[in-house]
């Protein structure tokens, strides 16, 4: 399986970095995960939040947040329209699927009316 993310939204942030106090250099991005199989698509209802500075290239962490940047990450969480959870098929589960319906229908016809199947009257 392979995971993907799509990204809802990507915002550059004025305030100060609590690492090396940059301005200017904060990335805050919202992420939905998106999980691709052989057999379907399936988009998840997580949402990954993730902080960066671009100057110093490091991770902020929730715990590292000062009052204004918890003020402008909550702003900027309002704001994200998450796609809706969904599963889709692809082709090769659709073929599959058709395949086990067939099968089906072939075995609920031998059962009602085994005689249709008899090769003795054939040959």
């Amino acid at each position: 399986m392979k995971t993907e993310y799509i990204n809802l939204k990507k915002a550059v942030l004025n305030n100060n970095c609590p690492e090396c106090f940059a301005t200017e250099s904060l990335t805050l991005s919202f992420d939905q995960k998106k999980v691709t199989s052989p057999f379907v698509i399936q988009i998840r209802k997580e949402i990954i939040e993730n902080m960066h500075c671009k100057k110093c290239d490091t991770e902020i962490f929730a715990g590292r947040y000062t009052d204004d940047i918890e003020r402008v990450y909550q702003y900027h969480k309002k704001t994200v329209a998450p796609k809706s959870p969904s599963i889709r098929l692809r082709p090769l589960s659709i073929i599959i699927l058709i395949f086990i319906v067939l099968i089906g229908i072939v075995l609920y016809a031998f059962i009602q009316n085994p005689e249709w199947f008899e090769l003795n009257e054939i040959l």
